[in-house]
């Protein structure tokens, strides 16, 4: 390969992959005179019941110390970071049936696919909310599936499935719910 079309490959990469930045914590709020769609509450999974099965979260642990699902026979999964003290479930943004969600002024990347939940108040930025992304989180080939009725609690976190959404719950009763058909934050 010549050193003129190293260069261009270079300076190519450069220019391609600078539109793939994001804030410093990659959570975005669309601008106030954008309209945010609403999915149908009745998709939205309800708290779990007390008598709903747990799993161990140790089969879901990917040695790094997180804790990663699939979302039942759903294309969801979500990624639980004890470390990091949050959730995040994401879906490819083919997988979403629910309308877009606008995204912010500042975000080049793909809006409405990722929603996070922290365990508490982090220091700017609210508790629960869509993350400006610019690929995947996690990779969930290698991820077990948390089945439909069961749960999964890590660190300060509780996950469970309903059907083909999931909710994942902080200690204070704060939510994220992410499916195909509908999503959910409650900060």
């Amino acid at each position: 390969m010549s050193r003129l079309t190293a260069v261009a490959l270079a300076l190519t990469l450069a220019i391609g992959l600078g539109g793939c930045a994001t804030s410093s914590d990659g959570a975005s709020s669309p601008t106030q005179s954008q309209s945010i769609p609403t999915p149908d509450p009745a998709l939205i999974p309800d708290a779990p019941a007390e008598t709903i099965t747990a799993v161990d979260a140790a089969a879901y642990d990917d040695g790094f110390g997180s804790y990663v699902f699939r979302v039942g026979d759903g294309p969801s999964w979500c990624t639980i970071t004890t470390d990091l003290d949050q959730v995040l479930c994401e879906q490819n943004e083919a997988a979403a049936s629910y309308t877009p969600i606008p995204a912010p002024a500042d975000c080049d990347g793909s809006y409405g696919y990722q929603v996070r939940l922290y365990g508490a108040q982090p220091e700017s930025g609210d508790i629960a909310g869509f993350v400006c992304s610019t690929g995947q989180w996690q990779d969930p080939a290698g991820a077990q599936v948390l089945a439909a009725g069961t749960k999964i609690t890590a660190g300060a976190f509780t996950c469970y499935v309903k059907d083909t959404a999931a909710r994942c719950q902080n200690e204070s009763g704060q939510f994220i719910a992410l499916g195909p058909k509908v999503w959910a934050i409650q900060n």
